[in-house]
């Protein structure tokens, strides 16, 4: 029951910090585990990296960003959400997606 606790509160850590870049030192350091029992357990009950959690929901919170705040440029989108360039964002949401963010943005779905 102690791990739900931990999971939880790594998760909304990150959830609390997609705007910027979050390391496993940092998640570890918030729930009180070295880094390496962190990953351990994370991994163990996510059945996904921390890296490849946090990754998939940053592009999955940055789709819906763009489709309810069409003010909102690619660019700046993928600077709320940590990214250092559109560049590295818009080639880890075609590859999540499978399009780019701007054929997601114009699509009916």
């Amino acid at each position: 029951m102690i791990y739900h606790k931990i999971m939880n509160k790594a998760e909304d850590y990150i959830e609390d910090n997609l705007h910027s870049v979050i390391r496993l030192n940092d998640i570890a350091q918030h729930v009180g585990l070295s880094d390496f029992h962190f990953h351990r357990l994370f991994k163990q009950h996510s059945n996904e990296t921390i890296h490849s959690f946090v990754s998939r929901v940053k592009i999955e919170r940055s789709s819906i960003f763009l489709k309810v705040r069409n003010d909102l440029t690619i660019t700046e989108v993928a600077y709320l959400y940590g990214y250092s360039d559109s560049s590295s964002y818009i080639r880890a949401f075609k590859k999540y997606f499978g399009v780019s963010p701007s054929q997601f943005r114009n699509s009916k779905i």
